[in-house]
């Protein structure tokens, strides 16, 4: 069994050292013991010409072997090894970032990751969930008995179904309020896609503030604001379609940016409805939006 190439532990690249010595014993084998190759000897000077272009090979064995790896390959080559499980870079995504996605680092489900990338790569896309019930009766949420839902914001309603119907196998009902027909090698497959209806909502919040852990004076009301509505609309944290807005969501979202800051009381409603005690009710064709205007802060 060879040391050296594809091994058990990966890939074994031969050095330099190793190399010379070889070409020095054939030599030896051609032209008998008595041959001159020291460095600077004609011979010796051969000998390095030789084994600085076999490393050089060996360099690029190494190259290409790293190439079929996540873990090791980088740049277009990761690309194209994303490529083969449906995936893309997605602007401004790094080789670390996109190795994790590769590989499902952390991830159990992972038709369900990979479906995701691939909606929300879809351009215009700001939001995408999927939602799937594999059992035999209708669920919580209303999807009939082994369909997929493909909750989506913007975006393009046939190219996100062309996407869809990769991970959405013939046989598999979809769910959703807007039909779309795709046509893919000629064959042409309708699907539905939820389009939840945005609802937007106004809060106000009385809040009682502290000076901060390092002595610094407690945020401004706007910041408050700001960082609330920051954190309510970014893309990791943002409420789901059919999620209600709590009193303990909007807590956790400004305790995250400051902790010396304490909610005593939150009243609030759909726009132009009754304002009142959360939580605001939100279907699950429904997704809540919240605008900077509307939100209100007052210290006590």
């Amino acid at each position: 069994m060879t040391d050296y190439g594809v091994v058990s532990t990966g890939f074994s690249r031969k050095p330099l050292s190793v190399i010379l010595s070889e070409i020095e014993a054939s030599n030896i084998t051609i032209f008998g013991p008595g041959l001159v190759q020291t460095s600077q000897s004609p011979m010796g000077q051969l000998n390095g010409l030789r084994a600085d272009l076999i490393t050089q090979a060996w360099e690029m064995f190494e190259d290409v072997y790293q190439s079929y790896d996540p873990d090791q390959a980088d740049g277009t080559r990761l690309d194209i090894l994303a490529r083969l499980r449906l995936i893309t870079r997605q602007s401004g995504e790094t080789d670390a970032s996109l190795r994790s996605a590769i590989s499902n680092a952390g991830l159990a489900n992972t038709r369900d990751a990979d479906f995701y990338r691939a909606v929300v790569n879809v351009d215009g896309v700001t939001y995408a969930k999927i939602y799937a019930n594999d059992d035999n009766t209708i669920d919580a949420n209303g999807l009939d008995p082994h369909s997929v839902s493909v909750a989506v914001l913007g975006g393009d309603d046939v190219e996100i179904a062309t996407v869809a119907r990769q991970y959405i196998v013939p046989g598999i009902s979809s769910f959703g309020n807007t039909a779309v027909s795709t046509t893919v090698g000629g064959f042409c497959r309708s699907m539905r896609l939820l389009r939840p209806d945005e609802v937007p909502i106004t809060l106000a919040l009385t809040v009682s503030k502290q000076n901060g852990a390092n002595g610094c004076p407690p945020p401004s009301n706007a910041a408050i604001a700001q960082a609330l509505w920051l954190q309510f609309n970014a893309a990791a944290t943002r409420p789901d379609n059919g999620q209600d807005i709590t009193l303990h969501m909007i807590r956790t979202y400004v305790s995250c940016a400051y902790p010396n800051v304490q909610i005593m009381d939150i009243d609030g409603g759909r726009v132009g409805g009754a304002q009142g005690d959360l939580p605001i009710s939100i279907g699950f064709a429904e997704i809540a939006t919240l605008g900077l205007n509307a939100i209100t802060i007052t210290a006590v």
